[in-house]
Order: structure tokens, then C-alpha cells, then sequence
């Protein structure tokens, strides 16, 4: 998949999504084309190029492009994708790791829907991804119809054993004892 990044997509330096995804192309907008940046250009017309040059999408933080009726218009006669964020994260590490994580998901899409805008989801962690290794400990001795006590001594053996056979028991005793 060839993916061009819009001039306010980050791209930082030494960075290679192929590392990650060897089947993706990434290519900024100003190693692309650098008279396309600095300057104000129609995001219809990066459409056209991007198209004429067989990218795959565009990934931008401007949404407000889905609303556009030129920028609209435009991706209706071509093969382009555009790939965005109903809420812009402005954070370049959380979107290159949605991107990079959904990036199976909208290749997917956009094979079985052909062309598209796809919206990724905003990244939130919530009090409903977060669990207490006390709390897991007695969930699990319930279902296992045990005492959390008996669970937890059964739980330090294994890893004091486990210590043993390394020979590192002292190394871990304050955390262990």
C-alpha cells in the first residue's frame, strides 16, 4: 500500500513504516513534491497527483476535507483513499501508532469498498481498560474455587521456585519475601 503524508502529517527523521510493515510505502508530501508545500495548494489537486502517481491514499489531520464539496467531487473520479481522524489527535506518536495499527483494518476496507474516506478511531483509554493485579488475583481465585490467600501463596511458590532454578532468589528478595 502507498501512502502519501499531507504537509501537516508528521514524518519525523529515521522513522521507517516499512520496518513495521514492509507491504506499506510512506512518502511526505514534501519528498514527494516539495513545491506542493509552503504554499497554499487545493487539497483536490494533491488528490489528482497522489492519484497520478498511484498512491494509495493520502493520510491527513485536516477531516474538514471530507466535508469539502471540491475535494469530494474529486476523489469520486479517482482511486484515492483518504485516511483521517473525525477528532485530531496533534500528538505524532499516537497517530503514527493508529495508523500503523489499523493499517491491516483500512487496507481491508478499502479493498472491499474500493475507494474511500476512512475515519480512524481516536485512541481513549478509559477506567474500563484498567484492572488492579489485586482485583484480577481474586477474580481468578473465584474461578478457580480457591481462596485468594491460597491463590497468592500458590502464585509465590512458583516464582520463588522459578527464582531458585536461576540462582537470582536474592537478587528479587525484597520484592518477593
Amino acid at each position: 500500500m502507498r501512502l502519501l503524508l499531507d504537509e501537516g502529517f508528521p514524518s519525523p527523521p529515521g522513522f521507517s513504516p516499512a520496518t513495521v510493515d514492509a507491504s506499506v510505502e510512506v512518502i511526505a508530501l514534501r519528498d514527494f513534491d516539495h513545491s506542493l508545500t509552503g504554499t497554499p495548494t487545493p487539497n483536490w489537486y494533491l488528490y489528482l497527483r497522489a492519484n497520478e502517481a498511484r498512491f494509495d491514499a493520502l493520510v491527513t489531520r485536516d477531516w474538514r476535507q471530507s466535508e469539502q464539496p471540491e475535494e469530494l467531487w474529486t476523489l469520486t473520479r479517482t482511486q484515492l483513499s483518504v485516511i483521517t481522524w473525525r477528532r485530531p489527535i496533534e500528538d505524532p506518536i499516537r497517530e503514527w501508532g493508529q495508523l500503523l495499527a489499523y493499517l491491516p483494518e483500512v487496507r481491508r476496507m478499502i479493498t472491499e469498498n474500493g475507494p474511500s474516506v476512512v475515519f480512524l478511531p481516536s485512541p481513549r483509554l478509559g477506567k474500563n481498560n484498567l484492572e488492579k493485579a489485586s482485583d484480577q488475583l481474586g477474580v481468578l481465585a473465584t474461578t478457580l474455587a480457591i481462596s485468594n490467600r491460597e491463590l497468592r501463596k500458590q502464585a509465590r511458590t512458583a516464582v520463588i521456585d522459578g527464582l531458585d532454578r536461576r540462582g537470582e532468589t536474592a537478587r528479587f528478595a525484597g520484592v518477593v519475601d
